[in-house]
């Protein structure tokens, strides 16, 4: 009889024609095992070497990228650069002219201006005399009241060392107002004088009372201060501040405002107006000696206030007059001119005053004439006519004696066979 194996089994189907559990065929259990606990199929790795070979051709496409964009934006907004240099001549000029202070339809208008100008310096003083001189000074008197006071002349000021000093004319000093809710002091300079002659009446900075109004109620409030120090007290020789030291002291100032005088002006007028050189002139108005001429003192302060006058014209319709009618004018095919050296020509005035309504100059020398270009109209005939080389500028403009054309990065010429439509893309340069 042969033996069963242990993978065999008996088919048995029920009567039901179904087949019941038993009917699965189930793998041994050692097989099962073996299957749970097998190695893993290996994972799949990709090496070092071709990682790298990726990175450094992305790297180069960017690169690349970037290049593109870069060249791209660079032919978009290149630039072109025109360089030209207007048509010049020289002529010799002798002309007269009329100038007008109202509008007149013959004669060129000229207009007059004054600055304010205020000066002040420290002077020596070197007037000897052989007297007696009383000191003075400065002194500002100060009203708490509310009411004005009245200080007749030769009111007494009496400082801290019991010496007084006098109030030389009659003075009213305003009372005290009220200023943002507090109560301010009406004041008031006077020049004040000693009562006696004598160095010991030099006083330096410090406060006054007033004895006229000892005993009333004003006394506390009305009071005087120095400004500058009392000096010039003396007795025999003494030096003075004399008239020689003022006048020299007022020339001086004056010497130094006459320099500075066509700067200033040259600063306040506008670039279009032509200064008159010969015009300018210097007007003092005030004068101020601290101390005043005749006070004894080794050293005095001198205060000035004047004026700068001066006329001036239209630069351009004082050229248009110098060059009217000039044979030479068609050499520049009827462009407009302008003289580069019109200040250093020769310009004399003739009954020139500052408050006068009309007076004639006399200009001669040897012009520098120069075409002046539109940039903007040469810009927009560039475009129109597809310019983008120098002898094409040339043949449009017999005024300009010389141009260069060239781009902006200068590869980007390469690209352009027309110029660009922009006009801020086109630079004009003069030379």
């Amino acid at each position: 009889m042969q033996k069963k194996s242990k993978e065999s089994f008996i088919d048995i189907v029920p009567s039901s024609g179904k087949r019941v559990i038993s009917d699965v065929v189930m793998a041994p259990k050692k097989e099962i095992t073996s299957q749970l606990f097998k190695t893993p199929p290996p994972t799949i790795k990709f090496s070092k070497q071709g990682g790298r070979r990726g990175k450094k051709g992305r790297r180069a496409f960017i690169i690349l990228a970037v290049l593109i964009i870069f060249a791209l934006g660079s032919i978009f907004f290149a630039k072109m650069e025109v360089t030209l240099t207007p048509k010049t001549a020289s002529w010799k000029i002798e002309k007269t002219l009329i100038l007008k202070r109202s509008q007149d339809p013959i004669f060129s208008v000229f207009r007059t201006l004054a600055l304010p100008d205020t000066r002040s310096g420290s002077f020596v003083a070197t007037e000897r005399r052989t007297e007696d001189a009383k000191a003075g000074g400065i002194v500002v008197i100060f009203n708490k009241s509310k009411d004005a006071q009245v200080l007749i002349a030769s009111t007494r000021l009496e400082a801290p060392n019991g010496n007084i000093y006098r109030i030389p004319k009659t003075i009213v000093v305003p009372g005290a107002k009220s200023q943002s809710g507090q109560s301010v002091p009406g004041s008031l300079e006077v020049a004040v004088t000693a009562d006696k002659a004598g160095a010991n009446y030099n006083l330096g900075l410090t406060d006054f009372t007033l004895p006229g109004l000892k005993g009333g109620s004003k006394y506390e409030l009305i009071f005087g201060r120095s400004k500058i120090e009392i000096s010039g007290g003396s007795e025999g020789a003494r030096i003075v501040i004399g008239k020689s030291d003022r006048d020299s002291a007022l020339a001086s100032l004056i010497e130094k405002a006459k320099k500075e005088a066509i700067s200033l002006i040259l600063k306040k007028i506008p670039q279009e107006e032509f200064l008159l050189p010969a015009s300018v002139e210097y007007a003092a108005l005030k004068e101020e000696s601290i101390p005043a001429v005749g006070v004894a003192a080794d050293n005095f302060t001198f205060n000035m206030e004047g004026e700068i006058r001066a006329a001036t014209m239209s630069r351009s319709e004082l050229e248009t007059a110098l060059l009217k009618d000039n044979a030479l004018l068609s050499s520049f095919d009827g462009a407009p001119l302008r003289i580069k050296n019109l200040d250093k020509l020769n310009i004399k005035l003739i009954n020139y005053k500052f408050d006068v309504s009309s007076f004639t100059i006399q200009i001669s020398g040897t012009a520098e004439v120069e075409a002046v270009l539109d940039q903007a109209a040469i810009k927009n005939k560039i475009i129109e006519k597809g310019i983008v080389g120098a002898s094409a500028v040339l043949s449009e403009y017999a005024y300009i004696s010389r141009a260069e054309i060239s781009f902006k990065p200068f590869w980007t010429g390469l690209f352009y066979k027309k110029p660009p439509k922009d006009p801020n893309r086109i630079d004009i340069i003069l030379r």
